[in-house]
């Protein structure tokens, strides 16, 4: 096949170069020349109104292109009688996102690093038949085992009496995160208007802040969720409210009348006002108490943001994982700290009850 000849004219934009390497990159049989002026253009237009004609019309063209080459794309042979789903070609993007070479590829299956299409098959052979082409939500393994979620769009192609498959794999993660995420902020919306809902039930106080509970860890899937109080009068410290998971142990009847004195690093934290998270085998030494008292109940991790009313620390609002290292998302945070605000309000409301 002959190669394609590419005249690039180079105006010194960064975006000129980038394209040129970007097209010389490409495994096809392509050849990628930079001139000064348009070889198919006479002279009589000027220099300028070349270049900006040109650069006009390369920025559309390279925008689309660019998004054409971030797929992942493959020419496959699904029924190769030697080797079913024989990869014959892959571009860049295949071999980068996936992590494997160029001729790692060519020397697999599809059918290794696709997601399990077997029930889908059916289907898929119908409509290529049929329509000629397919569209399917899947996943490709990459190499380090990981599976990126895609939108597999197949179409058939008949290349010099050669029958293939061109699959484009369209990488759908980003937008099923984003798609998470508002679901999440959706959720977070419900909960705290029930939980707002919820607090202003004052005729029993204590119940509602329970329930309230209950929504804040099913929400951010913590395996606890709790309130703790300061009793200033007799230096102590209460669990007062408390929701578990199912088949969590409570750990409320351990947490009650614990002096303050007991646990010089934890209130020192406290008082600082911020957003306080541990993991709680990294506790520092000084904190070795707070640490034992944490591991008893089983606690991995933590978050806590502390209470105030009128400016002053009145207690504190925490979520904990039991099992496995766990990293609290700004999201969740931002919650707990709403949360706090509203049991501060409950609590500052209940005292002129």
């Amino acid at each position: 096949m002959k190669p394609i000849k590419v005249y690039i004219i180079d105006n010194g934009t960064a975006e000129i170069k980038t394209l040129s390497e970007r097209i010389s990159n490409l495994r096809w049989n392509i050849h990628v020349e930079t001139v000064s002026e348009d070889p198919f253009l006479g002279g009589r237009a000027s220099e300028s109104n070349q270049c900006f004609t040109l650069n006009k019309s390369l920025r559309v063209k390279y925008e689309g292109f660019s998004s054409l080459i971030d797929d992942l794309i493959f020419l496959v042979s699904l029924d190769d009688p030697s080797r079913p789903g024989r990869i014959v070609e892959a571009n860049n993007s295949a071999a980068e996102k996936l992590g494997y070479s160029y001729e790692e590829l060519q020397e697999m299956s599809f059918y290794t690093i696709a997601g399990d299409l077997d029930s889908e098959m059916r289907k898929i052979r119908a409509d290529l038949q049929v329509k000629g082409m397919c569209t399917t939500d899947s996943f490709l393994t990459m190499k380090s085992g990981d599976k990126l979620q895609v939108e597999l769009c197949m179409k058939v192609l008949d290349l010099n009496e050669s029958i293939v498959t061109m699959v484009v794999a369209r990488d759908t993660s980003a937008f099923r995160k984003m798609a998470t995420e508002l679901q999440w902020r959706k959720n977070f919306e419900r909960v705290i208007s029930e939980v707002s809902g919820t607090l202003k039930e004052f005729e029993n106080i204590d119940d509602a802040i329970d329930k309230a509970l209950k929504h804040l860890g099913e929400l951010t899937s913590a395996d606890r969720s709790n309130v703790f109080l300061l009793d200033y009068r007799n230096e102590l410290v209460r669990n007062t409210h408390e929701w578990c998971k199912e088949s969590v142990r409570s750990a409320k009847p351990f947490l009650q009348k614990m002096p303050f004195k007991e646990f010089p690093w934890w209130m020192k934290e406290l008082q600082k006002g911020e957003v306080l998270s541990y993991v709680v085998n990294e506790l520092p030494e000084e904190a070795n108490r707070e640490a034992v008292v944490l591991a008893r109940q089983g606690i991995v991790s933590l978050v806590v943001i502390p209470i105030y009313s009128r400016q002053r620390l009145i207690g504190f609002v925490g979520l904990e994982r039991l099992f496995g290292q766990f990293e609290w998302s700004k999201a969740d945070i931002e919650l707990l700290e709403v949360f706090a605000g509203l049991i501060s309000g409950v609590i500052e409301y209940s005292r002129f009850m």
